[in-house]
C-alpha cells in the first residue's frame, strides 16, 4: 500500500506571520492524527511536527504509518518558505525503512493536488479571505477530546474541504479536516486529532539526503495521481 502524502494542505497556521517562526513553531512540537481514506479502510496514523525553523522558512516533518496487510512506515519532510505574501514549498524529502538515506523529492512531487485545494487557499490566506471562508465557531468532538474550533470551508475544481482550527492545538492548529471530491478519489479523506506532541526528534537530515531512487519513487503516489 502506498501512503498518499498530504502535501501541506495542513501544516502551517496563518498565525505564522504574526510572530517569528521560531516562536510560532517551536522545534519538536506537533500533533498526531487518525487519517481515513475513502478508497481504503486501513487506518493511517499520522504525526506532524516541527523539525526546525529558520528566519524565513520552517521544516515540517510527517511520519505516516499503516498496519495493514503490508505495513508501511514513511517519513516526509518539507521546507516551507514563509513571506507576507504567503507560503511556498521549497524542498521535500522522503524516507522509509527500505531506504538507507532520506531522498530528495523532485519539484513535480511538491506541487500537490493541482486543480484541487492548495495550502495557500486557506491556511495562508489573508484575514479577509479567511473571513469569507469561515462557517462559524463550533464545539467539536474528536479523539483528543472536546474543543472549541473555528470551522472553515473552501471549494475548488470539484473538491470541498471543511477544516477546523483551534488555539488548543497549537502549533499546527488543525483539529479536524474532511475533504470530498467526485473528480478525484485521492481527495476523499478525513483527519482527526488524537494527541499533541512535544520533544519529537526529526528523522530526516536534509544535509544527508540523496537524489530520489526508483525504490523511493515507488513509495510515493505518482504526481499525476495528485491532480
Amino acid at each position: 500500500m502506498k501512503i498518499l502524502y498530504f502535501t501541506l494542505f495542513l501544516g502551517l497556521s496563518v498565525t505564522a506571520l504574526a510572530a517569528s517562526l521560531s516562536e510560532s513553531f517551536p522545534a519538536g512540537k506537533g500533533s498526531t492524527y487518525k487519517v481515513k481514506m475513502r478508497q481504503d479502510a486501513t487506518p493511517i496514523h499520522l504525526s506532524l511536527y516541527v523539525a526546525g525553523t529558520r528566519v524565513d522558512s520552517v521544516h515540517i516533518e510527517y511520519f505516516m504509518e499503516t498496519k495493514g496487510i503490508i505495513p508501511v512506515q514513511m517519513w516526509q519532510q518539507f521546507e516551507i518558505g514563509v513571506t507576507p505574501r504567503g507560503a511556498q514549498i521549497l524542498k521535500g524529502y522522503v524516507q522509509t525503512k527500505e531506504l538507507k538515506d532520506a531522498e530528495i523529492m523532485p519539484p513535480e512531487y511538491l506541487k500537490g493536488a493541482q486543480g484541487g485545494i492548495q495550502v495557500n487557499d486557506f491556511l495562508f490566506a489573508d484575514k479577509a479571505q479567511l473571513d469569507k471562508d469561515k462557517v462559524g465557531e463550533e464545539t467539536v468532538e474528536i479523539a483528543a477530546g472536546t474543543t472549541k474550533a473555528t470551522h472553515y470551508r473552501v471549494s475548488n475544481n470539484g473538491q470541498t474541504v471543511d477544516y477546523w482550527i483551534s488555539d488548543d492545538a497549537k502549533p499546527m492548529g488543525l483539529v479536524m479536516l474532511v475533504s470530498k471530491s467526485e473528480k478525484s478519489e485521492n481527495q476523499n479523506y478525513s483527519l482527526e486529532l488524537t494527541s499533541l506532541m512535544e520533544n519529537v526528534k526529526a528523522k530526516i537530515q536534509p544535509e544527508k539526503a540523496v537524489p530520489l531512487t526508483d525504490t523511493g519513487k515507488s513509495m510515493l503516489a505518482k504526481p499525476e495521481s495528485l491532480r
